[in-house]
């Protein structure tokens, strides 16, 4: 549950986590250690205050990412710097992300088959190989939606930090351009187009994953369970 507050003129976010955010792939010691990180940069809102239950965070006045933004190549171009400039941070005492660990975590509180919605065994296939690319890991968001790309004036913001971890280098850049990754973007990653396709096969598969999970959570939430 997110809230707004208002002390005097200054406003504010707090987000008091849910009761089992491991069932939705959250980490929240990873989380902190992350914001820890990110705190000093020009893209992150101020944190005010954190634990495990509960995040106050600056509360940042714009408008959210859209096409028409994403249209323009001067845009497409900050926002990938910003990509750039957050990949630079490293987060002590994290091991890197298994890809194949959260499908297998999403799946495992499915009351159903995931073979119903997702190829399951090929999405844990392309799982598996990612894990095991050579590419360093780095620090990814991991879930660059419209909503958590925020745009004041001349700033971009990145928020909702609860799904980042050591990833890989592509999977940011393919959330937000898709396969159309734009001449420079990863030229100096060796990342070649199947590399791109698989990413953008197992973010879908992760995406299914993640919207069953929750829809499960809402559910019980409801009935008390």
């Amino acid at each position: 549950h997110t809230f707004l507050v208002r002390s005097g003129s200054y406003r504010a976010v707090i987000r008091v986590n849910c009761a089992n955010p491991g069932k939705l792939g959250i980490d929240r010691l990873r989380e902190l250690k992350i914001l820890e990180a990110v705190k000093n940069s020009d893209f992150v809102p101020d944190t005010l205050y954190r634990d495990s239950s509960v995040l106050v965070m600056e509360y940042i006045s714009g408008y959210t990412l859209n096409d028409e933004f994403l249209g323009s190549p001067v845009n497409r171009s900050r926002l990938s710097s910003v990509l750039e400039r957050s990949q630079t941070i490293f987060v002590t005492g994290l091991n890197p992300f298994s890809y194949l660990d959260c499908c297998k975590g999403y799946a495992r509180d499915l009351p159903y088959d995931p073979s119903e919605f997702v190829d399951w065994e090929q999405l844990c296939a392309v799982a598996m190989e990612i894990d095991k690319a050579r590419h360093a890991p780095v620090l990814c968001h991991h879930d660059l939606v419209a909503e958590n790309i925020l745009i004041r004036d001349d700033a971009i913001f990145l928020i909702d930090w609860e799904f980042a971890a050591m990833g890989h280098p592509a999977y940011d850049y393919v959330k937000l351009f898709g396969e159309d990754i734009y001449r420079g973007m990863l030229a100096q990653r060796d990342i070649s187009s199947g590399d791109i396709k698989q990413i953008n096969f197992l973010q879908s598969g992760i995406d299914h994953l993640w919207y069953s999970a929750n829809k499960i959570m809402r559910r019980q939430a409801k009935s008390g369970v």
